[in-house]
């Protein structure tokens, strides 16, 4: 029976997407912390901001699969490790083509980290602004800004 899939803690997914400056390192675009996008979607409703389902015709096209996500770079389901040096920014797009895939089978090695100063935080920063409430997110977006 295979091994059931287990989420990356959100503290390790914030660490990987601040580590690389919230760009995907597959395509190198700008990725976006899609619980911002929910909260923005909330405060303002019917803009396409966000899908639950990432529906793209519900989305505006700059959102649409640009939801940050936490990719290993050689899949856990082929003896890849849970660790920082396996883990990459992915948009959701680049994490849906690659899948599975190896280097071996056609996956792309991940970009060098860009190094640069980038003033961008995947809007999570706006996420501490819209959020009325503490949760999970807010504790570790707080933690991660001291």
């Amino acid at each position: 029976m295979p091994e059931k899939r287990t989420n990356i803690p959100k503290q390790i997914q914030l660490k990987v997407w601040n580590r690389d400056n919230w760009t995907c390192r597959y395509c190198g675009k700008p990725v976006f912390f899609a619980p911002a996008l929910k909260l923005l979607d909330k405060k303002s409703p019917n803009h396409g901001y966000y899908h639950p389902n990432g529906k793209e015709e519900n989305m505006l096209p700059l959102f649409q699969r640009g939801w940050a996500s936490v990719d290993h770079v050689e899949p856990k389901s082929k003896g890849g490790e849970d660790s920082m040096d396996n883990y990459v920014t992915a948009c959701w797009g680049c994490n849906l083509k690659w899948g599975q895939k190896t280097h071996s089978e056609g996956k792309h090695k991940p970009n060098e980290l860009n190094k640069s100063k980038v003033d961008w935080d995947g809007f999570s920063s706006l996420y501490l602004r819209l959020s009325d409430h503490e949760d999970v997110w807010t504790k570790l977006l707080k933690k991660e800004i001291k």
